[in-house]
């Protein structure tokens, strides 16, 4: 798939990671229903023994680099949305925007990495952003529950860290939305 082949009236699930640097943003990572067994499974092929998820923060650059190989080679779709605005006005502001983009789209399903601290205000603001039309769910889970989370959190680190790292995504659909502060 090229950076440019993405279809938002097929069927998609997105998957969704935070990051305070820099101010904030969330990465907002599209796939097809499809495809998540496959790219599923191939994240799982870099745990190390014993190991429940892959945290980018945790990870040596050995593993970094195997799972953004296998990551830019994946038919995906990324958004990164930023806010330099304190976390808890930019968390929603961000959220908020994304739900918007999703609402009139073929999105299944979004999935947020579980935080319990911000679950109740992510909840109200995808009820109020989506509203009643929208025919997805939308989940809280713990990384170790859902492996695509991990994708999130690979592209995500990469983005922010800079450098070599988001050099290293410039073949994935990578689209920035800058809210403001």
């Amino acid at each position: 798939m090229s950076k440019g082949d993405w279809d938002l009236s097929r069927p998609y699930r997105v998957f969704v990671d935070e990051s305070e640097v820099r101010g904030y943003s969330i990465t907002a990572v599209y796939l097809r229903p499809s495809d998540a067994h496959r790219i599923g499974k191939t994240l799982r092929n870099h745990l190390r023994s014993g190991q429940r998820s892959i945290h980018f923060t945790k990870e040596r650059d050995e593993v970094r680099r195997a799972v953004i190989d296998d990551v830019v080679a994946m038919p995906i779709k990324v958004e990164v949305y930023r806010s330099s605005a304190k976390p808890r006005i930019a968390r929603p502001r961000c959220l908020r925007a994304l739900a918007e983009a999703l609402r009139d789209g073929a999105c299944q399903q979004l999935v947020l990495d579980r935080n319990d601290s911000v679950m109740q205000s992510d909840r109200r603001v995808l009820h109020e952003a989506f509203g009643s039309g929208w025919d997805g769910t939308y989940d809280h889970l713990h990384d170790h529950e859902e492996p695509l989370l991990w994708l999130a959190d690979a592209v995500s680190w990469c983005w922010n860290k800079g450098g070599q790292w988001r050099a290293a995504l410039s073949n994935v659909r990578l689209d920035v939305i800058d809210l403001g502060s």
